[in-house]
Formats: C-alpha cells, structure tokens, sequence
C-alpha cells in the first residue's frame, strides 16, 4: 500500500497543486485521491494474487520483499483479495466518474494496462523493460488524471509527467535491486538481472543527472520560477552523495537497498516539490 500512496496518489495530488498554482478545491482533491488510489491499489493487490506462485519460490530463497506481502503470510486467501481488488477498482472508477468523463476513460486505460502487466498469459512484467514502462505510464496517468479532473493541462504538468517518466526510465530498477533472486527464479527480466547491480546504480546516476539539468531548462524557458534550478541542483548534489559511494558496496545488497530507500528515495520526492514551488506565482 505505502508504495501506491507514496507513487501515483502522491503524484495525483502535487500535479493537482501545479495545476492550480496553489491549493485544489478538497472536495476535488479528495475524488481525485479516492480515483486514482483505489484504481492503483486495486491492481496492485492483483498483482500480488498474480504473483502468488513465485512468491511462495521467493521465500524459499529467503526473498523479504515477498515474505511481509499478506497473500504469502496467509493473513488473506487469494479469493478475498481478488474481491477486495474488484472492491478497490469499482471505489477508484466510482470517484472518477463523479469528477468527469475524461478522469473516468483514462484510469479505464490504467486498468487495462495494469491488468495486462500482471495476468498471464501475457504479463508484461516477464518482458525486460515493460516493467518500467508500464510504471512510467501510470505514473503519467496519474499526472494527466489532475489535468483533465481540472480542464487544463499546463505545461507545468507537462514538464512533471516528463521528469516522472525520465526517473522511472533509469532510476526506478534500483528498486529491482531486492529482487534479483526472485525475478532469476521467476524468469523476470529486470535491469539488475540483465545488466548486473553496477550498472543499474550507474544508470540511476546518469538520469538523476539528466533530471537536475532539465529543471535549468524548465526554468530558462518553461516558466518556471527561480526555485525549480536551485533545489534541483542541491538535491543532484545529494543525489550523488548518497548513490555513488554504494558503488562500492556491491557486495553487500542489503546495505544497498537500505540506503537507497531511506536517503535515495526522499530526494525524489523533494524534487517534485520543488516542481511545485517552482510552479508558484512569485
């Protein structure tokens, strides 16, 4: 749950702000939230009943991102929580339909694209890359879902659906780093088991890089305000901080993954703040 909060609700909400340069309507923001996070966490849920089976191999190669998901814990059979993903979904359209048509059509299509990464015979999530992509696209919609819920889609949003985008491209396999085992066992193609973790943790380095320059960029002809440039380059620089030292620290995934989440990943989220105070009027 905490990863679709802190994912496509919290993007929604802040891409609601850019648009509004300020506070939303709350009644409009809370249809929003109930829109989009039901929408994700449906699906989210049914990718855990989809995963099922390879969770189970996980835990058996001591995987701890498998063995806390309550499908594996047996805290929930996978017929309860196919119902309350349905009940999730329904709750998620339900709010999108309140707001508009448009609102309503677009996270139709997350579904549909979300359904297709998770259940065979498809399953995206087996294609070497498709995972980041389809994160990308949510990620997107999610953006775009603001902008339509309002009539406008300003340049502002365009701009944070972009660097969205751009950090799930080359930043977001760092999370696959805790997974090697079980994606190996799974047959998941992922960055990490095609290319290895050095490359992964390069290629973050690369795109927080390339997300830095863009908001000098955003600013000198986007119309963003003098804020954007000058956190983007203080959080680049504590980017680098935190990720190039784990370069080092190969041997040791766990204190990898540990420190990516608990100081590589805020600064992520202080960067799409800082897309918002730099979207302000001053």
């Amino acid at each position: 749950m905490k990863i679709v909060l802190m994912t496509y609700s919290w993007l929604s909400i802040i891409s609601l702000c850019i648009v509004y340069r300020g506070l939303p309507p709350l009644i409009l923001l809370l249809k929003l939230f109930c829109a989009v996070t039901g929408v994700a966490l449906g699906m989210y849920l049914w990718n855990d009943v989809c995963d099922f089976k390879q969770d189970m191999v996980s835990m058996e190669i001591v995987d701890q991102s498998a063995s806390v998901r309550p499908l594996v814990r047996g805290l929930i059979s996978q017929r309860r929580a196919g119902v309350f993903s349905a009940l999730l979904v329904a709750l998620g359209l339900t709010a999108s339909a309140l707001i508009n048509l448009e609102v309503l059509l677009i996270q139709l299509a997350f579904l549909v694209i979300y359904i297709l990464y998770s259940t065979e015979p498809i399953r995206l999530k087996r294609m070497f890359y498709l995972k980041q992509v389809t994160v990308a696209i949510g990620g997107a919609i999610a953006c775009i879902s603001s902008g339509l819920a309002v009539g406008t889609i300003s340049i502002q949003l365009l701009y944070l659906t972009g660097l969205y985008v751009l950090f799930i491209a080359g930043v977001n396999p760092l999370g696959d780093l805790k997974d090697i085992e079980s994606d190996l066992a799974g047959r998941v193609k992922t960055v990490p088991t095609v290319f290895g973790s050095e490359f992964t943790i390069r290629l973050s380095l690369a795109t927080f890089t390339a997300c830095a320059a863009t908001t000098w960029i955003g600013y000198s002809s986007l119309g963003f305000n003098i804020a954007l440039p000058i956190i983007g380059s203080i959080v680049f620089l504590a980017w680098f901080y935190v990720m190039y030292p784990l370069l080092s620290h190969l041997s040791d995934l766990e204190y990898v993954i540990n420190r990516i989440y608990s100081r590589g990943l805020p600064l992520f989220f202080i960067l799409q703040i800082a897309v918002l105070l730099g979207s302000l009027p001053f």
